[in-house]
């Protein structure tokens, strides 16, 4: 259409100047990204979470409220993180993938799908 859609960052986030944020990417109240992490376009940052060092952050992700992503995660474009879900480190996430609400990831996922519960397991 000939524009481009501003980056909205909360003045009470906590964003590293050594980050990069994709345009159109949406960042609200309490929020904590470390150096080294790539967000990509039209991203839903949702309050409290937290996205530590070196993660990398496709296109068209939400991360849901309370969500924390440990170093070196990679999350996949066109996929939700639910509120309180935990990513450790150096996990990567297919695109089209959904982590529901309180889930653990402790090891890769390769293929999309929904994964839920502690550790996070597919169901579809």
């Amino acid at each position: 259409m000939g524009f481009n859609t501003p980056v909205i960052i909360s003045k009470s986030a906590n964003v590293s100047r050594y980050s990069e944020i994709g345009e159109g990417t949406l960042i609200v109240k309490n929020i904590v990204i470390n150096p080294g992490t790539q967000i990509g376009k039209n991203c839903i940052i949702n309050t409290g979470s937290i996205i530590e060092h070196d993660c990398i952050i496709e296109d068209n992700v939400h991360i849901g409220p309370g969500a924390i992503l440990s170093g070196g995660t990679h999350i996949g474009k066109n996929s939700f993180i639910g509120t309180g879900a935990i990513i450790i480190q150096n996990i990567n996430i297919s695109q089209d993938t959904l982590i529901g609400a309180g889930g653990v990831v402790v090891k890769d996922i390769n293929k999309p799908g929904v994964y839920v519960g502690n550790p996070a397991k597919g169901i579809k």
